[in-house]
């Protein structure tokens, strides 16, 4: 990750909002959950292009928060992001292995503590503004945030069936394994951050990623971003 976004990471996630200000300070805040398969990530990445040229500030003043959120969560708990990402890899430690960890090694951390550290990283990094965060919990963290948008992607299995299977080189039943796989997995991190299942209510947009293309979506968002007051 490039250091001048890391340092902008440390400098947001160091400052604080005093609680006597209302929630509605915090952001924007823009979240992108999405089934697997769907193209988040590039229209998270025109999405932040066409809201900073909207407000018209010098430089890149929207940023796309993602990985980003790892390697920050690792570096508060003084710990390699590879020991944390099985979070986000979805797999689960045992019992049997948090006992041999934690006699082995000093900078042992419970999954408990790290997932606290993770929510607590996305919710500073949400609260300071104008990111937009892909996955990783974002919706249901930031959910009480009043200026946010939340938005989902969605598509039929099939459909992305094939578009995992041709980009990832594999059968389309290994692809449709995957898709089932990560889309549970994803559900469950999303439940645990929220406390209850997350329903297609919990979010302000929904679309559906085989009728509208990435630069429609975010254009789209954009729009309403801007008649909501988020710009």
């Amino acid at each position: 990750m490039p250091n001048i976004l890391l340092k902008y990471l440390e400098d947001r996630y160091k400052y604080q909002i005093p609680a006597s200000e209302e929630k509605k300070t915090a952001g924007p805040i823009i979240t992108i959950s999405r089934y697997y398969g769907c193209p988040a990530n590039t229209c998270a990445k025109d999405l932040a292009n066409l809201l900073s040229e909207m407000e018209g500030l010098p430089g890149n003043t929207w940023k796309v928060i993602n990985k980003e959120i790892l390697e920050q969560s690792a570096k508060e708990l003084g710990l390699s992001p590879e020991k944390i990402e099985f979070v986000f890899k979805f797999e689960k430690r045992s019992a049997v292995d948090e006992i041999l960890e934690s006699l082995s090694s000093k900078y042992y951390k419970s999954e408990r503590k790290i997932k606290n550290t993770i929510r607590d990283v996305i919710r500073s990094i949400g609260e300071q503004g104008r990111v937009i965060i892909v996955g990783r919990g974002g919706a249901p963290i930031l959910k009480d945030i009043t200026n946010s948008l939340h938005i989902k992607m969605v598509a039929s299995l099939e459909s992305r069936v094939k578009d995992i299977s041709k980009k990832q080189g594999i059968t389309f039943n290994e692809a449709r394994k995957l898709a089932k796989e990560m889309d549970e997995n994803r559900s469950k991190l999303r439940m645990e951050f929220a406390g209850r299942k997350m329903e297609l209510v919990d979010y302000d947009l929904i679309f559906n990623c085989e009728k509208f293309n990435t630069n429609e979506i975010a254009k789209i968002v954009a729009k309403v971003s801007e008649m909501k007051g988020l710009i």
